[in-house]
């Protein structure tokens, strides 16, 4: 069975990034204030690395279930459509071999979800546009990731918010530390601020025993260096 929950969470993931930016400013502005300095990482480590099994939950069944739910109350309505019927029954009965098999996909899945926490440590620079280094800014980093997936429209997904913060030195350098998870998704979005101005966004992915630290989208224009991803090993110090 495709694990429906487990895609979704991972997109809301990368919603949940998008909403910690700062609100709309007073005046109906349509550009948001963002930060001119650019957040450089050179490394990072993650420490504390303490992978458990989650929770047991009936995801697949709670998945399917919903869903049947929502399709069987579009479907029976008082005046139904004859075009929404014929398609809510078709989708119905194609929805019965998944049904049958959510619950013992539940039950084989169960030992294979995992869920892990850990210590990441960011070390870095504060550049300029024009690549001076920028003294004695605050800087934060703030981690999200998803708990528990979401089901389309249907129930919310739950997150799990971190932060830490730094200020950096005469040349700029600055060290972050701040909790991590992933699990049920296997990312955490990382957002940076400079004077709590956002300064770009990276993903911290975990793949099989290690980490890759990257910055899918660089936010400053196409004249940025873009970071090379960092592949980091648990335990190991920057």
């Amino acid at each position: 069975m495709t694990p429906l929950p487990r895609r979704a969470g991972r997109l809301a993931v990368l919603g949940l990034a998008a909403a910690l930016l700062p609100v709309r400013p007073a005046g109906g502005a349509d550009i948001l204030p963002t930060s001119d300095v650019r957040v450089q990482v050179s490394s990072a480590a993650v420490t504390g690395l303490d992978c458990r099994r989650r929770a047991f939950r009936m995801e697949f069944s709670r998945d399917i279930g919903l869903r049947y739910r929502r399709i069987a109350g579009e479907t029976f309505t008082r005046n139904p459509n004859p075009y929404t019927l014929v398609w809510g029954v078709f989708a119905l009965i194609a929805m019965v071999p998944m049904a049958v098999l959510a619950p013992p996909a539940d039950l084989l899945a169960a030992p294979w979800r995992r869920q892990c926490g850990f210590e990441l440590r960011v070390e870095g620079r504060l550049r300029g546009w024009a690549g001076s280094a920028v003294a004695g800014a605050p800087v934060g980093a703030e981690g999200a990731s998803v708990t528990e997936d979401g089901v389309g429209d249907f129930v919310a997904p739950r997150y799990s918010l971190s932060r830490g913060t730094a200020t950096a030195d005469g040349e700029g350098r600055f060290v972050v530390s701040l909790p991590g998870r992933v699990g049920p998704g296997p990312q955490m979005e990382l957002r940076w601020l400079v004077h709590s101005l956002p300064s770009g966004r990276m993903s911290l992915r975990k793949s099989g025993r290690r980490f890759i630290l990257s910055e899918p989208d660089p936010e400053f224009g196409s004249t940025a260096e873009t970071m090379e991803p960092l592949e980091i090993r648990p335990g190991s110090a920057p």
